[in-house]
């Protein structure tokens, strides 16, 4: 695929992972605009790493990076770091993205997107007590969020999946 139609499927793909309902309640007017406008320029090459060590101190200048780019008042870490995890989930599961980019090799190291909806289900296999409380996404530290992907890796081995493709078990499941 020449480079015009990669550059539109990165354009669609970053318009589509911010839309209305990813960002309820993360901030004021602008933010799915600037969420998006940054997803957009974002170089996925930087992500290729040779260890997952690597690609998550990426996906942290990333994620603060992000952050930075949102309007006063939306510049919260988990906010920027879902916006960033659905983003690359989507490019990882779009075949021309994936080849043109070799994102394969990222998919064992991507992270779950976190909301109440994947907190509550691996709350539910981690058992009472065993993860931290849900804060919220615009609440979501750094800490908490490796809790919660370190337990979704080991819920990820347990299905036989990547822990990023637990995002399809737990989106709005009832019970």
């Amino acid at each position: 695929m020449n480079a015009e139609y990669i550059r539109y499927l990165r354009e669609r793909q970053a318009s589509t992972s911010v839309g209305a309902s990813t960002a309820r309640g993360m901030g004021p007017k602008g933010t799915i605009q600037a969420a998006r406008q940054f997803l957009m320029n974002l170089k996925l090459e930087r992500f290729r790493k040779e260890s997952e060590a690597a690609f998550l101190r990426e996906l942290e200048i990333a994620t603060s990076q992000l952050k930075d780019a949102l309007p006063e008042g939306a510049r919260k870490w988990g906010s920027a770091r879902k916006f960033l995890n659905i983003f690359l989930r989507g490019c990882s599961y779009n075949k021309y993205l994936c080849s043109h980019y070799r994102l394969h090799v990222l998919e064992p190291w991507l992270e779950v997107p976190l909301d109440s909806h994947v907190a509550k289900g691996l709350k539910r296999i981690a058992g009472r007590g065993n993860l931290p409380h849900w804060p919220g996404v615009i609440h979501l530290t750094p800490q908490d969020s490796g809790l919660f992907q370190c337990f979704a890796s080991k819920a990820a081995k347990n299905d036989g999946v990547n822990r990023v493709d637990l995002d399809v078990k737990f989106w709005r499941r009832v019970g």
